[in-house]
């Protein structure tokens, strides 16, 4: 599944996930309630989870803006010329 998401519909995604990862760290630490303990953990995964896809499409915008990844065919790769001293 994809969902397109703009910067700031992440950022609100994120923050809301970190205070309900907070507020149900909080319940069980209150309670003991393995459910709280859970839906805790899901949370920061989930969270996780969209942290490294944004981070994974920052890294392959800055890529593709600086060419890496582009292959030419007409390197040799035996061609030291401008590398002498």
């Amino acid at each position: 599944m994809n969902i397109r998401l703009t910067e700031d519909e992440i950022t609100t995604v994120l923050i809301a996930l970190d205070y309900y990862r907070d507020a149900k760290e909080g319940d069980f630490l209150n309670t003991r309630i393995e459910d709280d303990q859970t839906e805790s953990q899901s949370a920061e995964w989930c969270r996780q989870k969209i942290m490294g896809q944004r981070d994974i499409q920052l890294n392959n915008a800055v890529a593709d803006a600086v060419g890496e990844g582009e292959k030419s065919s007409s390197v040799d790769p035996y061609d030291f010329t401008g590398l002498e001293y």
